[in-house]
């Protein structure tokens, strides 16, 4: 089940037993959240997005349901190993900016997987991962995305093929083509665009000898939290069809394929539970102070201006407050409008000691957390 419908006598009776803040995590949600992407796509190897949320049980969780594991750091391929993961068989290192000694720590280890986008990346990798497999990452629409990744990410497609045989110069293994439509991507289109450019560029290798055997299709795949439209399996559906029609038998260019899905995996099976510690009236408006904050569990609201749905176990009329962390800084603040300003926000009426509990905060809470002023993040509490 949505943890976020739970009943209110149940999660305070969890707030008695743990204190707050805390997240309160179903793995029964995020197993079938997993199942309904594997169901959707089967012909697909599932890398879970571990910057996603890197909780060690979940990470087991996921293990156990047959995931493998996107990296981009020792850290996390430590972590995806505590839970089971073999680093050969189980885990990619998907970042495009790598440092050379985790590079040299990964192949040591036998990961053989490494995505790059440009020249200098090929050389790192063919220094401390020589003869490894790679992907080449391209630059693809992100429109309708929270997140736009190829701001940063990805190659020009004129400088696709050039790359691909760089990498085969310096004796790297060309696997592929990596994309990414962007972090809560609400428009199927973007991945039929980027496979229709992926399927160019496949065309274009082959004629200077490069064959490309996978394709990854990255994340994006969306979370519902306030009134966003979601369809998990229609969009699956899309990709799957396009892609049997772009590289499916008869095409002449069959190819495996592989996701990176971390969002619509755990970002509706978690709840944060934060109590009010504070409260004052600052000119003419309500402000409520809680136990967490944007330096904690709501660091997406300064990035993305993402919204959260709210729920309380209070009872009071519909009052306006500012909603703020207990950091001593001035931006930590978690209302605010479309545009990134501190706005109110209705809500039953609060004081000192109620609860908010805000839903679908599985993704990108937890692992954005910061110990800015010695707070540690919430307490994980699972249900199931």
């Amino acid at each position: 089940m949505n943890p976020f419908d739970l009943s209110l006598e149940t999660i305070e009776e969890l707030v008695q037993q743990h204190g707050t803040p805390i997240y309160v995590v179903s793995r029964k949600k995020i197993i079938e959240n997993f199942k309904r992407l594997d169901d959707g796509l089967p012909a697909v190897k599932f890398f879970y997005a571990m910057k996603a949320n890197p909780c060690h049980e979940i990470l087991q969780a996921l293990k156990e349901a047959g995931a493998g594991f996107d990296v981009a750091s020792k850290g996390e391929i430590l972590a995806a190993i505590a839970a089971g993961a073999d680093p050969a068989e189980d885990l990619i290192f998907a970042d495009t900016v790598k440092d050379p000694k985790q590079i040299a720590y990964a192949h040591s280890i036998g990961l053989d997987d490494f995505t790059f986008d440009n020249h200098s990346e090929i050389t790192q990798i063919a220094r401390h991962a020589p003869g490894a497999k790679v992907h080449l990452r391209i630059i693809v629409s992100n429109e309708g995305s929270v997140a736009h990744l190829s701001h940063k990410f990805g190659a020009d497609i004129a400088e696709a093929i050039p790359l691909l045989q760089a990498a085969r110069d310096q004796g790297l293994v060309p696997r592929g083509i990596s994309f990414h439509v962007g972090s809560q991507c609400l428009d199927p289109q973007r991945y039929v665009e980027a496979l229709n450019t992926t399927r160019g560029i496949f065309d274009e290798a082959a004629k200077v000898g490069i064959t490309l055997k996978t394709i990854d299709i990255g994340g994006g795949f969306p979370v519902r939290y306030i009134d966003e439209e979601i369809d998990i399996p229609g969009l699956c559906r899309t990709i799957r069809e396009h892609y049997r029609k772009l590289f499916g038998e008869g095409s002449g260019r069959t190819c495996d394929l592989m996701a990176e899905p971390g969002r619509a995996i755990v970002g509706d099976a978690m709840i944060l539970v934060t109590k009010v510690i504070s409260e004052s009236v600052r000119h003419g408006r309500n402000w409520l102070y809680f136990d967490d904050g944007t330096y904690g569990s709501f660091m997406e609201v300064l990035l993305y201006q993402m919204k959260f749905p709210w729920r309380t176990n209070t009872q009071g009329s519909p009052t306006p407050y500012v909603l703020a962390g207990p950091t001593c800084d001035s931006i930590d603040v978690f209302s605010r409008d479309s545009a990134g300003e501190i706005c109110t926000v209705e809500l039953p009426e609060m004081h000192l000691d109620d609860l908010l509990i805000a839903g679908s905060m599985g993704a990108y809470t937890f692992s954005e957390s910061t110990r800015f002023n010695g707070f540690e993040p919430p307490k994980f509490v699972f249900i199931d």
